[in-house]
């Protein structure tokens, strides 16, 4: 019997490394997060072949591929999962990502923000609807 207390060891060991290097960990260290009210489908296609993390907020669960649905702040989880870069969208329209930048960047479509770029700092803001307002750092904006 103490012959396969070895094998077990090894099993559950390997159990939760698999469960927190694939399951837990996120795919990529970008993330963008949809606050908008438009319909998510519209998000999803509009950025499926991007190369960061979808997350919806405030939306109901449904069918999605990439998405992932939440009802906690955006920052919340852009803490938890130690990304680099968050882009709020608030409004669905083309956007150039710049994740390279180290500013918080505002994107302005007629003259009213569409989305935010924020870069990880070290102290976030406590929620994503007045984010800017919030923020008294150097914002720079780009008009679509």
């Amino acid at each position: 019997m103490l012959a396969y207390l070895p094998l077990f060891c090894i099993v559950v060991i390997f159990c939760i490394s698999f469960n927190l290097h694939f399951l837990k960990s996120s795919k990529f260290n970008k993330m963008i997060a949809f606050i908008g009210n438009e319909h998510v489908r519209t998000f999803e296609r509009e950025y499926e072949n991007t190369h960061a993390d979808l997350w919806a907020f405030g939306h109901r669960k449904r069918k999605a591929t990439r998405i992932t649905f939440s009802n906690v702040e955006p920052f919340e989880i852009f803490e938890e999962y130690e990304y680099e870069h968050i882009l709020l969208i608030e409004k669905m329209c083309h956007i150039p990502f710049f994740f390279y930048t180290e500013t918080v960047v505002e994107y302005k479509l007629e003259n009213k923000t569409v989305a935010t770029l924020w870069p990880r700092l070290s102290k976030m803001p406590p929620e994503a609807e007045n984010a800017l307002e919030w923020y008294d750092g150097t914002v720079n904006v780009i008009n679509l």
